[in-house]
């Protein structure tokens, strides 16, 4: 899940693949300007990424914080 707002474009999720590891990043664009106007709103929505390889054994770690995350597999 990733959380934006107003002036915030769609949250991207990025994978950085390791053979040991798999960082995830959530990227927001924020747009600015004196001709801007922003809603004054909040989002929270799934965001998503695609691996090249299986996930297999290999960790997963928030990029913004460096916390493991835990995988819930279904």
């Amino acid at each position: 899940m990733a959380e934006s707002g107003g002036c915030d474009g769609p949250p991207h999720l990025r994978a950085s693949e390791a053979p040991e590891a798999v960082l995830l990043t959530v990227r927001i664009t924020t747009r600015t300007g004196p001709d801007i106007v922003c809603l004054a709103d909040a989002r929270l929505g799934p965001v998503r990424a695609t691996l090249h390889t299986a996930l297999g054994s290999r960790t997963v770690t928030d990029g913004t914080t460096g916390r493991q995350l835990s995988v819930r597999r279904e």
